[in-house]
């Protein structure tokens, strides 16, 4: 949630490259997903300006690989 938080922070202020940069340094998938949902579906006024971004970021990402069931 914390990323989340910072990056609409950072687009209140109007600040779309500083957001964009937060985007770029996460490694954390669950919060760039979070993130995506939330600029997707809520009406975030510069919203558009990351989608990008985050899906760019998130593709970057390594998978992770799931070990045995057991």
């Amino acid at each position: 949630m914390t990323l989340t938080l910072n990056v609409l922070d950072r687009l209140h202020a109007g600040d779309e490259r500083a957001a964009a940069a937060l985007v770029r340094q996460s490694g954390d998938g669950a919060a760039l997903i979070e993130l995506l949902e939330l600029l997707w579906s809520a009406g975030v006024a510069r919203a558009p300006a990351l989608v990008g971004p985050v899906l760019e970021r998130l593709s970057q990402l390594s998978p992770v690989t799931p070990g045995p069931c057991r």
